[in-house]
């Protein structure tokens, strides 16, 4: 049987979405996997200077090294990139329910292109959930090519802890725009307004983070918000057990690991209504769905959870038995490399 010796994984290694992939596969494989990824910058000009750096020095190696796998995340930079490796077979993984985002203007133009473009080329498309599908689908992608399920968490690491600290909430995603951290803290001044101190923990780091303080403090919350900066991924899991909700309000949202573990920590959840989300949740039931933009519906929902946390304790269970059957890291990785081997062979 051909076995692929030699991989090569093209993505921002820092993220914990890639990390869990990188060592999922390494674990299943017993391949240890060589990285690519472009150096990071705070401008656009800059980012597209360091992205012809990194197409060039991807040419420039394939005189020195060959590749039997190329992963690679998002079809529109990285999947885009192992195209120009000399590899065996490539597998590019769509990062949300669409990589053609923003998807107007000029921008939405290109970026279509170039996933069309990759989802012909490639060997394997993942899709961490079936709402990516569709995207796939009108970008020409052949419905064979493409496989469902997502990568799994550590649930070793993410477990369900009774002892939460109580009127607690917390946001895991990285301080971009995309992300509305401002409506949350919003949120939290309109439930002060009536009485009601929920204290909020902000994990990680990004360009928002000076203002969101800012904010934070223009609202009277500094004695309720602990912004952590960017922290160990081993780090996590605790704060998750500690909190009572957790809170993601982004504007686009594919299939989130950051809920996964937070539904496998036991935190309610509170989260955008996007496809993306209904997918997993329920609104009203095993957790609330609430509009982009919308700070009162943020208020509303954690009040009404607060009301009424008896009722939600089952629902909280319910969470972490689902999650325990369909998002199991070593199962689910074990699976994908099975398919890895598959396509191999062909």
């Amino acid at each position: 049987m051909n076995y692929p010796k030699r991989i090569l994984f093209l993505g921002e290694t820092y993220r914990a979405d890639a990390q869990t992939w990188i060592s999922g596969i390494e674990r299943a494989s017993n391949v240890q996997i060589d990285t690519l990824e472009v150096e990071p910058t705070t401008t656009r000009i800059s980012r597209i200077v360091n992205f012809i750096g990194f197409g060039l020095k991807i040419l420039k190696g394939n005189f020195s090294k060959s590749y039997d796998l190329v992963l690679a995340e998002r079809a529109t930079s990285y999947g885009f990139f192992s195209l120009f490796v000399r590899a065996k077979k490539r597998v590019v993984a769509q990062q949300g329910i669409t990589d053609a985002w923003p998807e107007t203007g000029f921008s939405g133009v290109y970026k279509r292109y170039l996933q069309s473009l990759v989802y012909k080329k490639v060997d394997l498309i993942h899709a961490w959930g079936e709402v990516m599908v569709p995207a796939m689908i009108s970008s020409n992608a052949s419905p064979e090519k493409i496989m469902i399920g997502p990568k799994g968490i550590d649930l070793g690491k993410y477990q369900k802890w009774d002892n939460k600290t109580p009127f607690h909430a917390i946001v895991t995603r990285s301080l971009t725009s995309v992300y509305h951290h401002s409506d949350i803290l919003n949120a939290l001044a309109i439930l002060k307004g009536k009485g009601i101190c929920v204290h909020l923990t902000i994990v990680g780091d990004g360009n928002l983070l000076n203002s969101l303080k800012d904010q934070s403090t223009h609202l009277s919350l500094d004695d309720q918000v602990n912004f952590t900066g960017r922290i160990p991924n081993s780090a996590l899991p605790r704060l998750l057990q500690k909190s009572e909700i957790y809170l993601s309000v982004p504007e686009t949202e594919g299939v989130s690991a950051s809920l996964f573990e937070a539904m496998a920590s036991g935190c309610f959840p509170i989260v955008t209504d996007l496809p993306g989300t209904r997918a997993f949740l329920k609104n009203g039931k095993n957790g609330f769905l609430v509009p982009v933009n919308s700070p009162e519906k943020i208020s509303e929902a954690i009040e009404s959870y607060l009301q009424n946390q008896e009722y939600f304790q089952s629902e909280v269970i319910a969470n972490r038995e689902f999650i325990e059957k369909q998002v199991d890291l070593k199962k689910n990785m074990d699976n994908i490399w099975s398919r890895y081997l598959e396509i191999f062979q062909n």
